[in-house]
């Protein structure tokens, strides 16, 4: 009969973060707002002391969590940006390969031994570069055109490595944003369970308080913001015959 009781509620995970902020948020304005009459006590001790340590402790707790999900939310932008650049950056690096393969077979024609160092499986191999193959591609091109660079306008090499050595850097500020990222998401589910044992510790508080009228316990939380979160993901009920 109490095992219900027994469960936590608020340290679900199909509440998304949204709504898991307006339900903490609008929890803490109930509480100052319904803090009671200094006369009320519980053992011994003022309710509306219990309540603003309700308030204190919650408020605490609902800061240290929002401000890691601010966080995150601000590396995800930056990584996303970033990995446009990389993008940008490869897009860069192909453009300039494909220009250059006509001058390199100018020189040297497909299928000789220099065209080979530069292409040894067709320019096709560079088109399709992924963000995995990419620096292994766009080092060897370099290197051949490091040994080969007397056959070549100078100003060639020198943007081929100006191109790889952006994207080089580009790369590493991707992959740093990305970890970042994970340790965000590791840092702000932490801070969100802990603010969830609190919502628990408030909600069994105030059904001491309130025990016999326990609905007045359940006016300090908006059950309206989860019940739509519930409506969507439940499957739409049989029809009627």
């Amino acid at each position: 009969m109490i095992s219900f009781h027994l469960n936590n509620p608020f340290i679900a995970e199909r509440i998304s973060n949204d709504n898991f902020n307006k339900y903490s948020s609008t929890h803490i304005e109930r509480l100052t707002a319904g803090i009671p009459v200094p006369a009320d006590t519980l053992y011994g001790v003022a309710v509306s002391t219990i309540f603003n340590t309700m308030i204190t402790d919650t408020q605490a707790c609902y800061n240290t969590w929002k401000s890691t999900v601010d966080i995150k939310a601000a590396e995800t932008s930056q990584k996303e940006g970033r990995t446009i650049s990389v993008d940008d950056s490869i897009s860069e690096m192909k453009a300039f390969i494909s220009r250059k393969e006509g001058v390199i077979a100018d020189k040297y024609p497909n299928g000789s031994p220099v065209y080979e160092e530069f292409f040894p499986h067709g320019k096709t191999e560079y088109t399709t570069a992924t963000k995995k193959s990419a620096d292994t591609l766009f080092k060897r091109f370099n290197t051949a055109l490091e040994n080969h660079k007397s056959d070549f306008d100078p100003a060639a090499l020198t943007e081929a490595n100006e191109k790889y050595n952006n994207y080089l850097a580009l790369r590493k500020a991707q992959l740093q944003s990305m970890g970042k990222v994970k340790e965000g998401m590791t840092d702000s589910d932490e801070k969100r369970y802990k603010l969830g044992v609190q919502l628990y510790k408030n909600l069994l508080t105030l059904l001491l308080i309130y025990a016999e009228e326990p609905d007045k316990a359940a006016n300090f939380f908006d059950e309206s913001i989860l019940k739509k979160k519930a409506n969507i993901d439940e499957p739409p009920a049989p029809a009627q015959n």
